[in-house]
């Protein structure tokens, strides 16, 4: 009996050993400490003429913990003030503590991002987020991303603008004189604004000003290089015409800006009165008789996109203010629904 019970003692301590080392072996995820990121620059200006050379490289440290963890990060970009709501992410993977851009494609980043094409500097924020995992690659405890400290920099981007022109009927077959489509990020995709003056209007996609080449329709909406037959609009009117040479694709759409209100002659009725796309500006315009009243500015006699300005102050805001008109009298206006302003001038 003795020995019997020295060795169930026994038994209990090797037991009570065994545990305690295997609670220090599984040791829990209790604190980290945030990584720190930094650059090679923090006012970058951005050229064309330097495409291929380096724009900003980015080094960090991981965050540290009181336990073995391995870690996959993901650069974040944003502009600052928006609280990374809508970041740029670059996925950096595991054991990585650098990148480098060039500046295109820091440039194609920033814009992106919807800089401004201005020559100004805008204020860009950036941070590494880190996902913590366990060594074989399953997730650890830990409830939430770690996140570095935040790197504000400044970035003046440049306009990788690139064109395409569109002669036909409407306009005599003219090339030097043809509405042009515009690709802000020359990524391939190409928008336009054309007034169709008679129904099933046919015309031709150039790359330059000339008939050296050009886009032919091969049917439905399918274009190709240097061959093909003359497009077709169906329709009268102004247009949204979109070309995207990565697809050979092109669609046209209904497209016209309006104005609304008591001040018109419709007054707050459809139709709006139409505005006339003047492809040399890039303003949408229009030469109107108001009264004493209000207007508004609308996109395909539709209320889903609408704008008014909040101050009167010449700056555009999606929904806002209806613009008083205290003078009556013959009016031109423009506006620019890209940059969001507008002027009036009485005549």
């Amino acid at each position: 009996m003795k020995n019997f019970l020295k060795l169930s003692f026994a038994a209990l301590i090797s037991f009570l050993l065994f545990s305690c080392t295997k609670n220090e072996d599984m040791a829990v995820l209790t604190s980290t400490t945030p990584s720190s990121l930094t650059s090679s620059k923090s006012a970058i200006v951005l050229s064309k003429d330097n495409a291929a050379n380096e724009a900003v490289a980015f080094s960090w440290t991981n965050p540290s913990a009181n336990t073995k963890i391995a870690y996959n990060n993901q650069l974040q970009l944003a502009v600052k003030g928006t609280n990374f709501a809508n970041p740029k992410n670059v996925d950096l993977g595991k054991d990585v503590n650098k990148i480098s851009y060039n500046v295109q494609d820091f440039n194609a980043i920033m814009l992106g991002l919807g800089l401004p094409l201005d020559g100004s500097a805008t204020d860009v924020e950036a941070r590494v987020k880190s996902t913590v995992y366990s060594l074989d690659g399953s997730a650890t405890e830990l409830p939430a991303p770690v996140y570095s400290s935040v790197l504000k920099l400044t970035v003046t981007p440049y306009a990788l603008v690139s064109y395409l022109y569109a002669p036909g009927a409407y306009q005599g077959w003219n090339p030097p004189t043809a509405n042009t489509l515009t690709s802000a990020t020359s990524n391939g995709i190409y928008i336009g604004y054309i007034n169709f003056t008679d129904p099933n209007s046919e015309f031709k996609i150039t790359p330059l000003r000339n008939w050296d080449n050009s886009y032919g329709s091969t049917g439905g909406n399918n274009i190709t290089y240097n061959g093909g037959d003359n497009l077709k609009a169906p329709n009268a009117g102004t247009q949204k015409l979109t070309v995207d040479l990565n697809a050979m694709t092109y669609t046209l759409a209904p497209y016209s800006w309006g104005i609304i209100g008591s001040a018109t002659p419709n007054g707050w009725n459809d139709p709006d009165t139409n505005m006339v796309w003047n492809d040399t500006t890039g303003m949408w315009e229009i030469t109107i008789a108001l009264v004493a009243g209000d207007i508004k500015f609308r996109l395909n006699d539709g209320w889903d996109t609408n704008f008014g300005d909040d101050g009167n102050n010449g700056s555009l805001e999606p929904g806002g203010a209806n613009i008083p008109i205290t003078d009556p009298g013959t009016y031109k206006i423009s506006c620019d629904f890209v940059n969001q302003t507008w002027t009036k001038t009485k005549l």
